[in-house]
């Protein structure tokens, strides 16, 4: 079995680019094809489909990634191991994220620790990054987990209070909070599919028998936010979301039952390696020491 062309299949299966993946790997871009090609050839599998300038796996191919994630996160835990210095002082982590708001006072943090180490940040809803986890395409997941949810190895991490957003010109901007009882007929922004807020939000609707009058689906929080914004509806985001934009008005959500809790996991088979655990033991202090339970008192 040749491990070159595992490694080009694993790094664009992985990037999801025959591009990127050749930068990645310091390679050109008609090599990493040719390895790709030689390893389909080989064994008579189509791996990969190619579409423009993607790819996406083919049913044999999401089933080697899996393999060869796990492959190649051994090799990389190995080097750590017999790495002279017990110290991180280099490598790189990919992390997926439900939001920027949340987590950048933590990279900084990580940064300033472990300045050698390249951070890779993809953004997204929960389910995007969930199944980036799930995928392997990236080490580590900031987003709500459950405890019923065993499928990671996790850290808590901070809570969320949510707010209502109103336009600054509307009589409720006036308030300094609402029950979500209050917004049963009202103008209101919801977020797509596989959002953890709107998820919350729908929850909280429906215990309080209240029904808004739904105006948009937006796909990203921001879009929630410039909505509001223009006089659109209401919005309700977590309250670091809201924090510093005079825009809009934040309204204190009266229902203690409406809450989030953000963790950073990892896929049980990626918890050993140095550069996960390094993410894993800040998000351990950082929770410890009370700095951001309530992440809408996050600082830099």
């Amino acid at each position: 079995m040749n491990f070159t062309q595992l490694r080009a299949f694993d790094m664009v299966a992985r990037e999801g680019s025959f591009t990127r993946a050749a930068q990645q790997l310091g390679v050109t871009q008609p090599a990493l094809t040719i390895q790709v090609k030689a390893l389909e050839e080989a064994y008579g599998v189509k791996l990969l489909d190619r579409a423009g300038r993607g790819v996406s796996l083919t049913e044999a191919g999401a089933a080697l990634f899996d393999v060869t994630r796990r492959l190649f996160a051994l090799e990389e835990e190995a080097q750590e191991l017999l790495a002279a210095s017990r110290e991180l002082r280099r490598g790189h982590l990919r992390v997926a994220a439900d939001g920027p708001h949340i987590v950048m006072g933590m990279f900084a943090q990580f940064r300033r620790r472990f300045p050698e180490v390249r951070l890779m940040v993809t953004l997204g809803n929960t389910a995007y990054v969930r199944q980036q986890l799930l995928e392997r395409r990236v080490d580590v997941g900031i987003l709500p987990v459950t405890e019923e949810d065993k499928t990671f190895v996790r850290v808590p991490l901070w809570r969320h209070t949510p707010v209502l957003i109103v336009p600054l010109r509307h009589p409720w901007a006036r308030r300094k909070s609402v029950r979500i009882a209050d917004l049963d007929g009202q103008p209101m922004l919801m977020r797509e599919e596989g959002s953890n807020t709107q998820r919350a939000l729908e929850a909280a609707l429906r215990r309080a028998g209240a029904r808004p009058r739904v105006v948009l689906e937006l796909g990203s929080r921001e879009a929630v936010l410039g909505a509001v914004a223009a006089g659109l509806g209401f919005g309700v985001v977590w309250k670091v979301e809201a924090m510093g934009d005079g825009r809009f008005r934040a309204l204190d959500i009266r229902d203690p039952a409406m809450r989030s809790f953000d963790h950073v996991a990892c896929l049980g088979s990626e918890r050993n390696r140095r550069v996960v655990r390094a993410m894993m033991d800040m998000a351990k202090t950082i929770h410890r020491a009370g700095t951001v339970l309530d992440a809408g008192a996050i600082t830099g």
